[in-house]
């Protein structure tokens, strides 16, 4: 199971940055966690698109006060529940992050999956020095980056902010993406992991047989770098359907 390959195993908040399969992951673990009675709080600390949102029982308000009532009763009942601030046509955004630090501590029985990243709609990103924003508490952060972009060549359409993605891996726009820059990606000190809290895990989405060598020589390099990341983990499928393919521990 995802939970299980990920290494969840206690209460908590859950941060998913990079690009290329966050929203996915967080859904799969929500729908997940249905099925096995754990309370979960999907949200983000910036925008997301409302339909992903929309069948875990949205509640939109910027008003904590009437948020954390609605949410905590949900929670104490064991139930799934999102919360965002505002909407804004097909948008909502996110959560002041000491607004997730400060229910985390009302809830601690609660699982707390958060978005902290943005990306649009990419497949691998760098950040710039603002992101990700990932609350205070945050027990594990998820790295995300794509697989699908190995082979594919470096442009604006999979990698988000581009010139900050090309100087760390340093290549030219139009060079083909290979596992090498994924990894550095990972391990960089202005990479995904950026401003991480808690345990961190890289998440290698789009995975498939193909992919399977990339992905070990990639773990092999993050365990060499010594970036502190506990385990890589490859899944593929998309939306509610993300399924864990292969585990690395390092």
């Amino acid at each position: 199971m995802l939970w299980d390959a990920l290494g969840i195993t206690l209460p908590g908040m859950i941060a998913c940055v990079g690009a290329g399969g966050k929203t996915s992951l967080l859904q799969s673990l929500a729908k997940s966690a249905g099925q096995q009675g754990r309370p979960v709080l999907l949200t983000a600390t910036t925008k997301m698109f409302y339909n992903q949102v929309a069948d875990f029982q949205p509640v939109v308000t910027d008003d904590y006060a009437a948020g954390q009532e609605k949410v905590v009763e949900a929670l104490k009942s064991g139930k799934i529940i999102a919360w965002l601030s505002r909407q804004n046509g097909g948008k909502v955004l996110g959560l002041p992050p000491e607004w997730l630090a400060k229910l985390a501590a009302e809830v601690p029985a609660a699982y707390i999956l958060v978005e902290a990243d943005g990306a649009r709609c990419s497949k691998i990103k760098a950040p710039a020095p603002h992101e990700p924003v990932i609350p205070a508490g945050t027990a594990m952060t998820v790295g995300v980056l794509n697989l699908s972009t190995l082979g594919q060549p470096l442009t604006a359409d999979n990698a988000h902010r581009l010139d900050l993605v090309a100087a760390i891996i340093s290549k030219q726009a139009g060079a083909n993406v290979e596992w090498q820059d994924i990894a550095r990606l990972a391990v960089h000190r202005q990479g995904i992991f950026q401003h991480a809290r808690g345990t961190k895990v890289l998440l290698l989405s789009g995975g498939d047989i193909a992919a399977q060598v990339a992905a070990a020589q990639i773990a092999g390099y993050c365990k060499l770098a010594k970036a502190n990341i506990e385990r890589v983990v490859v899944t593929a499928g998309y939306g509610c359907s993300m399924k864990p393919l292969a585990v690395y521990r390092l």
